[in-house]
């Protein structure tokens, strides 16, 4: 038969309490301690990436604005060795396109640049509309052309409707005819005199005598037109 166990004394209940205490106090704070110093691990993470972005691109700048030409502090500073200076990165490009501009070495009808105009802008009642035909050669040789294959010849045409009214080559020999060179780049010139009467080709009797208003005229060799030239019969 068992002996019945005494009760404890109070003070051994105070201390366990106590150290049960203790010991609850010491794991919350190891749990704080170890929170702050994860928190205070992620700040320092977070913080060190801020600095590294801030350095990566100027404060004033977001990383989507678009660059800027250079002031001219940056172009007037010298270029560092080994990088084309500013005044040799700029003169590649026209060096480039110098070369692509380069005369040919060949010429045909439709490389000459044709140009007409009128000695007048305006022209009085009775007055007789002179014309005058620029032919260049821009290219690097002479051009050889047979202008009676390519006929070189003056029309006027009628503003508003585009009706052909004239050419001088309808009743009469073009001004120049034959093999003609033209000079690699020089212009020629070549001039007519319209009778402010209309023609047709071959219909060169009782032609009706144009009426005033706004004209246009063309100079042309073979195919190769020029721009029309504005001008007016009062």
């Amino acid at each position: 038969m068992s002996t019945p166990r005494k009760p404890l004394p109070p003070v051994i209940y105070q201390r366990r309490r106590a150290a049960a205490l203790i010991l609850i106090l010491v794991v919350v704070a190891a749990l704080i301690i170890a929170w702050t110093v994860g928190r205070g691990g992620k700040d320092d993470a977070s913080q060190q990436a801020a600095a590294t972005s801030s350095l990566a691109q100027p404060a004033d700048a977001p990383s989507s604005a678009p660059s800027a030409a250079p002031t001219s502090s940056a172009a007037e500073a010298p270029a560092s060795d080994g990088a084309p200076s500013a005044e040799s990165s700029a003169a590649a490009p026209s060096d480039s396109a110098a070369a692509s501009e380069a005369p040919k070495n060949s010429c045909t009808v439709d490389d000459l640049k044709v140009g007409v105009k009128t000695v007048e802008a305006s022209y009085k009642d009775g007055a007789l509309p002179v014309f005058v035909m620029d032919v260049e050669n821009p290219t690097a040789v002479d051009c050889d052309i047979d202008l009676d294959q390519n006929k070189l010849r003056f029309e006027v045409y009628k503003m508003g409707t585009n009706a052909r009214v004239w050419a001088d080559t309808d009743c009469y020999p073009s001004v120049q005819t034959g093999r003609t060179t033209f000079k690699a780049g020089a212009t020629q010139q070549f001039q007519a005199t319209w009778s402010r009467k209309g023609s047709e080709p071959g219909q060169c009797s009782d032609r009706p005598v144009a009426e005033a208003g706004h004209y246009f005229a063309h100079g042309i060799i073979g195919d190769n037109y020029s721009e029309g030239y504005t001008f007016n019969l009062n």
